[in-house]
Parts: C-alpha cells; sequence; structure tokens
C-alpha cells in the first residue's frame, strides 16, 4: 500500500470544504493508495499540506519535516498556484499520482 501524509490547518477562515475535496480525492485515487494521519516509518515520500485558505498557515518547517515532497494546498492553490475550486480534486490527484513511484507489480 502506497501511502499519502494528510495534515490539516486549523480550520479557522476556510474558503473551501477541506474534508469534501479529500473525500473526493480518496474516491478518485488508484486502491493502492491510502491518505494517512501518520506514517509509520517517520518521514513520507508524499504529503498533502490541506489549508482553507490562501493565508496556508500550516506550511511551516515543523510540518515540512514530516515528507520528502508536498502538495500545498491553500484554498484554491496547489503550491502556490490558483486552480478552479471546480478543477482541485482532479488537479491534487494528478499531484499525488506525478509525485509517488508507479506501483510495483
Amino acid at each position: 500500500m502506497r501511502q499519502v501524509l494528510l495534515k490539516y490547518c486549523g480550520g479557522c477562515n476556510p474558503d473551501i470544504n477541506r474534508s469534501k475535496i479529500i473525500t473526493e480525492v480518496k474516491r478518485g485515487l488508484p486502491p493502492d493508495i491510502e491518505l494517512v494521519s501518520k506514517i509509520a516509518d517517520g518521514i513520507a515520500e508524499v504529503g498533502i499540506m490541506m489549508s482553507g485558505c490562501t493565508t496556508t498557515c500550516l506550511d511551516r518547517e515543523d510540518v515540512r519535516k514530516s515528507a520528502q515532497q508536498w502538495i500545498i494546498v491553500g484554498g484554491n492553490n496547489v503550491n502556490y498556484f490558483p486552480v478552479e475550486n471546480d478543477q482541485l480534486t482532479d488537479h491534487i490527484i494528478r499531484k499525488i499520482l506525478a509525485c509517488l513511484p508507479p506501483a510495483s507489480k
């Protein structure tokens, strides 16, 4: 099973429905990829910072240390570039698949 670390901000001023988007992302991922809140080995290969607004307060050094690569969602931005709200889910899924190595057979 390939794992992607998922970190949420506190949700104090959300511009997007973070949990709805993550639910849609989970549905769109291949069955061998799961989103988890902790990685047993310590450092994840890929993580998602799911911030509700463009302040992206979750993007801090202490959080960054827990994964090698990050997909940073801040409101309707992904990796600090604007994405249409109706395309956020697909954009995040594509980023996850691009960051993870292919599944072993």
